[in-house]
């Protein structure tokens, strides 16, 4: 398992613009959620009341809320702009994916060729895939919303509708993770030309190993993010601001070494190395 981490570190190292192409991706997007979260959610609060204020008025502030949201057709604009960059993103997920995929696959192309290649290449076939995968993500919501709306009604405290949920969620939880590794196998099988059951074969044969290294690397990412997240609540200022700007960069480079670290182990398992 470790042979397949340390491979796939190797790996990443190998993959300068991907890398920097989704970072700068991410930080786009973060800017883009920032921007629409301080356009919104800030002339909100210079209305709200605070500590200093009477609880008349912040029940006063709530219910104005409510009735604007509900009677008004205030909303609209926001909701179809979270429509409109939803769509987006996911217009461009599956593109990125083929090229980063292409590019493990690749490495005797140069980087930013083989990137755009892979793009061009294959930008259907994930495009597919990514669809596919997010129909089988949200199935089970078809049976465990019902179960989530009758915990909701019926729950008599936060505490009691936590214990309801917790079983669903958790089961949505490790399902999502499962379909997800499925993908990136299926990925890399449509990169290799592999057919879906041979992918498949190879995905099941490397289970143990493909789940292992999954939780190593998301423990170290946990590890790291909580490390971060310390750092800038006790020492809030300017130097903080850039360390977690640059943490953006290595959230980054943790994620494609996910991706690298398992396609290491599916080259090895399919017979391509």
């Amino acid at each position: 398992m470790f042979h397949y981490i340390n491979k796939g570190f190797h790996a990443t190292l190998r993959q300068p613009f991907p890398v920097l192409v989704l970072f700068l991706y991410r930080f786009c997007w973060g800017i883009v959620l920032y921007k629409l979260c301080q356009s919104i959610v800030l002339p909100l609060l210079h209305r709200y009341p605070g500590d200093s204020g009477f609880e008349s008025q912040t029940r006063l502030f709530l219910a104005e809320g409510q009735f604007v949201l509900l009677k008004t057709d205030i909303s609209h604009s926001v909701i179809w702009l979270l429509a409109v960059l939803l769509v987006l993103r996911m217009v461009c997920t599956p593109l990125l994916n083929a090229g980063l995929f292409y590019s493990l696959s690749n490495t005797h192309f140069n980087a930013g060729y083989r990137f755009v290649r892979g793009i061009a290449e294959h930008w259907r076939s994930y495009t597919l895939l990514y669809a596919a995968k997010t129909a089988l993500t949200l199935l089970p919501l078809w049976w465990i919303s019902p179960k989530l709306q009758a915990s909701f009604a019926t729950a008599a405290s936060y505490t009691d509708l936590a214990y309801g949920m917790l079983p669903q969620l958790g089961f949505l939880a490790v399902y999502s993770f499962l379909i997800h590794l499925l993908f990136v196998y299926l990925q890399f099988g449509r990169v290799q030309a592999d057919s879906i059951l041979r992918t498949l074969g190879t995905a099941l044969r490397s289970l143990p190993l493909m789940l292992g290294i999954s939780v190593l690397i998301l423990l170290a990412t946990a590890l790291c993010s909580l490390a971060v997240l310390s750092s800038t609540i006790m020492w809030a200022g300017f130097w903080m601001l850039v360390v977690y700007q640059a943490y953006r960069f290595f959230q980054t480079l943790f994620s494609v070494w996910a991706i690298a670290a398992q396609h290491e182990l599916y080259m090895t398992k399919a017979g391509w190395k």
